[in-house]
């Protein structure tokens, strides 16, 4: 990667670079530190992520948060393959969060905050492209840095930046539920979220109680969640529904789904 420029300002900074490769590659374990974007210009990149696999070409963006390992392999056209790449301190993001708050707190706990891979709209690309002119042109660090506020600005009006917006300082139980909600399906347990969160068994149990949580509970939480807006939304049948929501059994997911909403999923799904 060669970066194109590298701006700071007030401890903000981002970081533009590209790469190009005429040959199909692997990487494995690629440990991302500051929240990051990727467009790819030509070619394709296919990532496997938590038994993902996630698969973006020229009309998608990939959101890369920070924290995350990532196995990724790159895979020229016929043109071979360049992506852009750019870095987000994390300064930045605090300042966007700060800002933006009521925009900001919806994603955090919706559904669509575990896409990596999202439409690369007009809006977006515009964003994008001002940016990487403001970048190009050495502007002022001020005005680099307001461009960049407008390209996550862009994403979230379009209500995909929740994956670059994580932030280690909030209560354990909102970062709980923001790692459950990249893959409900998952058979998730305390040992498990409490590795990807970097904290032992014993103190995640602690403070999601000093939290008035429970694991459980916020498993429960966003699996439903997360049934109730792909019925809303899709016509996904409802027993593919359960399955990618975590629920083994249809008929447990209904019960499940009628306790909480006062209706089942068939009845939900016919008035719609």
């Amino acid at each position: 990667m060669t970066p194109a420029s590298e701006v700071s300002h007030y401890e903000r900074r981002v970081l533009l670079g590209e790469i190009r490769a005429s040959a199909a590659h692997s990487l494995r374990r690629i440990t991302l530190f500051a929240p990051s974007l990727c467009r790819i210009r030509q070619g394709e990149k296919q990532m496997w992520w938590q038994g993902r696999t996630l698969l973006a070409g020229p009309q998608q963006l990939v959101l890369m948060p920070a924290g995350i390992e990532l196995d990724i392999s790159n895979r020229p056209g016929t043109l071979g393959y360049h992506a852009e790449v750019l870095t987000l301190a994390t300064p930045l993001i605090q300042r966007f969060r700060a800002n933006h708050g009521t925009l900001v707190a919806p994603l955090l706990t919706s559904a669509a905050s575990r896409d990596l891979c999202v439409p690369l709209d007009r809006g977006i690309a515009t964003a994008w492209d001002d940016l990487q002119a403001r970048l190009g042109d050495a502007s002022h660090a001020a005005i680099q840095n307001h461009y960049a506020e407008g390209l996550l600005l862009a994403l979230t009006l379009a209500g995909h930046a929740g994956p670059l917006l994580f932030d280690r300082r909030d209560p354990l139980s909102d970062r709980v539920q923001q790692l459950l909600l990249f893959d409900p399906a998952m058979e998730w347990t305390v040992a498990l979220v409490a590795n990807r969160l970097g904290v032992g068994e014993s103190t995640l149990r602690r403070q999601l109680a000093q939290e008035g949580r429970r694991f459980r509970e916020i498993l429960e939480d966003v699996r439903l969640g997360c049934a109730l807006q792909l019925l809303q939304t899709t016509r996904t049948p409802i027993g593919d529904i359960a399955v990618a929501s975590g629920y083994a059994s249809a008929s447990r997911f209904a019960v499940r789904f009628r306790l909480r909403y006062g209706l089942s999923p068939r009845t939900l799904r016919a008035a719609l």
